[in-house]
């Protein structure tokens, strides 16, 4: 539909009258006699747009019958309205959130290179750079349509666009090569609950259109509940009694990095004594687990052995994934693929590795580069014949698994992701993607039935540092758990999304020479052979005072260097 300049309020009556009618679940004849009814529509504009408004209600209805909630006529009211509106000095609003991938494919297509763009998606897309929250593109819009140079954008957005990869382009706060969309005030609501039935992560930022570039830090007030009042806000209470169940703490936002890096949220001040922190990191990289994607396939219980053939018998685990794979079976099977699993955050605690679930992974290739895929073949086909059938058992599952058939060209079907020399270094300090408090431990190995001891595999939902030597795993390790550094990774992560810790922050190596070092590794071993956890608390203190001193004396030259 292209609406003439004098028909936007007919148009978005009509509109409203259409959202109304897709909520009730009416077809669009009778929807077409409401409109006729109330005046909205004659006879002869019923002639001109009977056709596009007939296609328009017609998927959105079917949207609605899938359960997509009736937000889509408020985006086409507000697309037919950016065309007429204007541009004005105040703009306030609360764009629909939706993530990227659930929106429908047609839908996806059309904006796509309206966010393409604005440059607005992350340049990570295998790490939440396809996961871009759909309020994003409509600030930016909404901010280049409507908003007059000089202007005020009041949103309310989710507060990840503020710490998520997805958001990395939303951050560079560019809406073209002229303008600039700046933040100018955040109010941080996510430990509220302001909309009763929503569980979201609430923001209201304040931006302004301007050609110069945003300064930081950015004030940033978080709002968290008083002791003895729920987290949910009541929409019926008035101004002053939601005041009265509130404290707003004052903090301050600065990119963890470069244009686009997550914002650190700290207490005013605070960023510019750690700084010395941010940067990517230039003797470590963080890693990320295994991805098999049918867990119940390769994460696995060994039940039986038998020393005379050679083979363990394993048992598939139809509860530990959403893909059918039948019932439980047992297979016999080569064991030399077999490793120790590392499942996720409940197997570990601050320099304490415990995993107590006795799960092994089968890793049938040690690379994803064409080499590693021949060599596995050659290995499985020639040598483990009881591993290949039990692999063509389940080949119609394993090849639609959505990893493999993106992501691993010319892999043999049974390859998983995420996998080289790394995966199987004997000592790895790890932390976990998902995790309520930011901690870590070493995972060293375990013994495999038949094999002997072998290092733990990680999943892809744990994150982690290879080491061929223990002292600087435990060094590192023992620097993560510190005071500083737990306050540092919380300030710029989702607690839902920790991913590689090392991409913007730089840790002082390890250094054989230095005592504190070598004593701090020495005191974070301890702490992981100590399994009564009074004692291992003991311990733990003094792991994260002699890693905050030995901190501290980075960012103390840092800080000198910088100075000269």
């Amino acid at each position: 539909i292209s609406p003439k300049p004098q028909n936007p309020i007919i148009l978005d009556n009509v509109f409203q009258v259409m959202g109304e009618q897709v909520e009730n679940d009416i077809e669009y004849d009778e929807c077409k006699s409401v409109l006729m009814h109330r005046g909205h529509l004659n006879a002869e504009t019923l002639r001109a747009w009977d056709a596009p408004l007939r296609a328009t209600y017609d998927q959105v209805l079917n949207l609605h019958r899938i359960n997509w909630n009736g937000i889509w006529f408020r985006i086409v009211r507000n697309f037919f309205w950016s065309a007429t509106a204007g541009e004005f000095d105040l703009v306030i609003g609360n764009p629909p959130w939706v993530r990227w991938s659930k929106l429908p494919p047609a839908y996806r297509e059309r904006v796509k290179p309206m966010c393409e763009g604005y440059e607005i998606f992350s340049s990570t897309p295998y790490n939440g750079g396809n996961e871009l929250d759909i309020s994003g593109m409509i600030t930016y819009t909404t901010a280049d349509k409507w908003l007059k140079p000089g202007g005020l954008l009041v949103f309310v957005i989710t507060q990840t666009h503020f710490q998520s990869p997805s958001s990395e382009g939303f951050r560079k706060f560019n809406i073209n090569n002229i303008d600039r969309l700046v933040p100018l005030l955040v109010d941080d609501l996510k430990a509220l609950k302001p909309f009763p039935n929503a569980a979201n992560k609430t923001a209201v930022a304040v931006f302004k259109k301007q050609t110069a570039p945003p300064k930081y830090p950015v004030p940033y007030r978080v709002w968290e509940t008083i002791t003895g009042f729920t987290r949910t806000i009541p929409p019926n209470l008035s101004k002053k009694e939601v005041m009265a169940r509130v404290n707003i703490i004052k903090k301050e936002a600065n990119p963890v990095g470069g244009n686009g890096s997550p914002w650190a949220i700290l207490a005013i001040g605070r960023f510019k004594v750690i700084r010395a922190l941010s940067s990517q990191c230039i003797w470590v990289q963080g890693r990320k687990g295994i991805t098999a994607d049918l867990n119940g396939l390769y994460f696995l219980s060994i039940t039986g052995q038998n020393a005379k053939t050679g083979l363990v018998e394993i048992t598939t685990r139809p509860d530990a994934g959403k893909r059918d794979i039948g019932n439980p079976k047992t297979f016999w099977i080569e064991p030399a693929n077999l490793y120790p699993l590392l499942k996720g955050a409940s197997d570990f605690q601050t320099c304490y590795f415990n995993p107590l679930h006795g799960l092994f992974t089968i890793v049938p290739n040690n690379g994803i580069k064409k080499e590693n895929y021949i060599s596995a073949a050659s290995e499985i086909d020639q040598h483990q014949p009881n591993l290949r059938k039990y692999f063509q058992a389940y080949k119609l599952v394993l090849e639609a698994r959505s990893t493999y058939s993106k992501r691993m060209p010319n892999a043999p079907y049974y390859a998983v992701y995420n996998v080289g020399e790394y995966t199987f270094s004997p000592y790895k300090v790890v932390w976990a993607e998902q995790s309520g408090s930011f901690c870590s431990a070493v995972a060293e190995n375990a013994d495999v039935p038949l094999v002997g001891l072998r290092p733990y595999v990680p999943d892809h939902k744990i994150f982690f540092v290879d080491f061929t030597e223990e002292s600087p795993a435990y060094y590192l390790c023992g620097l993560l758990n510190s005071t500083i550094v737990k306050e540092f990774v919380e300030s710029h992560n989702i607690s839902i999304q920790v991913g590689d810790i090392f991409k913007h922050m730089n840790l002082p190596a390890f250094d054989i020479s230095n005592k504190q070092h070598v004593q701090l590794a020495a005191f974070c071993l301890k702490a992981h052979r100590e399994d009564m956890k009074e004692s291992r608390e003991t311990i733990i203190d003094q792991v994260r005072t002699l890693g905050d001193i030995i901190l501290l004396e980075h960012i103390s030259e840092f800080e000198t260097s910088n100075k000269i």
